[in-house]
């Protein structure tokens, strides 16, 4: 099994990695002197198809356990599902000893975070992913959130868990779709990291559809440390050095919602990075040669990422909500080469427009 441990100032904890790693959960809980009284929340898809499984491993833990499926979608990020769990939560007598346990995605992970961050002002938290998106990126460094009068995580919380345990195994239910979905954000932390990375992704891309379980493996561990090494050094966003992690994220949040979270995460993610690198050689950042070969990667999954409904002066009112903003300037993240971020740039209205049109030439 491979380890990352991640060090903040809220929690050191470990990024468990390995196939059949789940199996564990029962000796961990014990391991670690994690309450007897659990609370589950399991995304309904994966019930479906692990359940079994599942419960089998659930079973032999817990003094007192409650299991709440859910299906998962952006909509489950609201104030209505927190108040739901709260209700559960109370109607069942959990008090402060009560230990969260979240098995499916992202957006479930969210929910889950943001809600076990402030039940009795915190509890403790397992995230156990089960997409690749979540297993690379939203279950490691801290961030909850809710969605809130349309505007993607509003609403959230810095919240780190006690554990993520990544289990290869439930990776390889996923479709083609929830892959290359997940597989953005491991795109976006190869520009972060360096050309090595971002140059092993290219040469061996084909193995993600093939749901290789020796590359599954490589690329959560590869992107659990750079995150680690990101987060570590800026929990709480205060730095700026957090900031790097969004790249192609303004673009992608717009698009989502622009999209009535129709277009996924990661793929926004992709199309986002690939407006980013436009905009970066609008900007003079990078050469055409370097926004060639960037391009290169992202390109590779374009066939079933759409952009033709998104609205583009939509998508521009939207960026205002993005929380990198300040006094109403636009802020982006972009590049200037493989491991060469750079934060808060301001950019004219006009030049992002343009970005947009050119990844909608692409993505049609």
């Amino acid at each position: 099994m491979k380890k990352v441990l991640i060090n903040t100032a809220l929690k050191n904890y470990q990024v468990l990695i390995g196939e059949g790693s789940f199996q564990s959960l029962p000796d961990i809980i014990e391991d670690y002197s994690l309450p007897g009284r659990i609370f589950i929340i399991i995304d309904k898809t994966v019930d479906s198809i692990h359940g079994p499984l599942i419960r089998n491993v659930l079973d032999s833990i817990a003094a007192k356990k409650i299991i709440w499926t859910s299906p998962s979608s952006e909509r489950l990020k609201s104030f209505k599902t927190i108040n739901r769990i709260f209700l559960y939560l109370v109607d069942e007598n959990f008090g402060r000893d009560t230990l969260f346990i979240v098995i499916g995605g992202g957006t479930i992970g969210d929910v889950a975070g943001f809600a076990s961050s402030i039940y009795m002002r915190g509890v403790p938290l397992i995230h156990i992913p089960t997409t690749l998106l979540s297993a690379v990126d939203s279950s490691i460094g801290g961030k909850t959130g809710i969605n809130f009068s349309g505007i993607k995580n509003l609403i959230g919380t810095f919240y780190q868990p006690e554990l993520v345990l990544v289990d290869t195994s439930f990776l390889k239910s996923l479709p083609d779709e929830e892959l290359v979905s997940g597989f953005g954000e491991v795109v976006k932390y190869s520009y972060i990291s360096g050309k090595k990375f971002y140059s092993e992704l290219l040469y061996d891309y084909n193995s993600l559809l093939e749901k290789d379980s020796e590359f599954l493996e490589k690329i959560i561990f590869e992107s659990a440390k750079i995150k680690s090494s990101v987060v570590t050094k800026d929990e709480f966003e205060k730095t700026g050095i957090r900031k790097i992690l969004n790249l192609g994220h303004t673009f992608a949040h717009a698009f989502e919602s622009n999209s009535a979270y129709k277009l996924s995460h990661g793929k926004a993610v992709i199309a986002g990075i690939i407006c980013s690198l436009f905009l970066s050689y609008e900007l003079k950042l990078i050469n055409k040669d370097q926004l060639n070969y960037m391009l290169q990667l992202p390109l590779k999954f374009t066939s079933s990422i759409k952009l033709k409904s998104i609205d583009e002066k939509e998508a521009f009112r939207l960026m205002h909500y993005d929380k990198k903003n300040k006094d109403g300037e636009f802020s982006f993240v972009l590049i200037k080469d493989f491991g060469e971020i750079i934060v808060d740039v301001s950019v004219d209205r006009k030049l992002i427009l343009k970005s947009i049109r050119e990844a909608k030439k692409i993505l049609v």
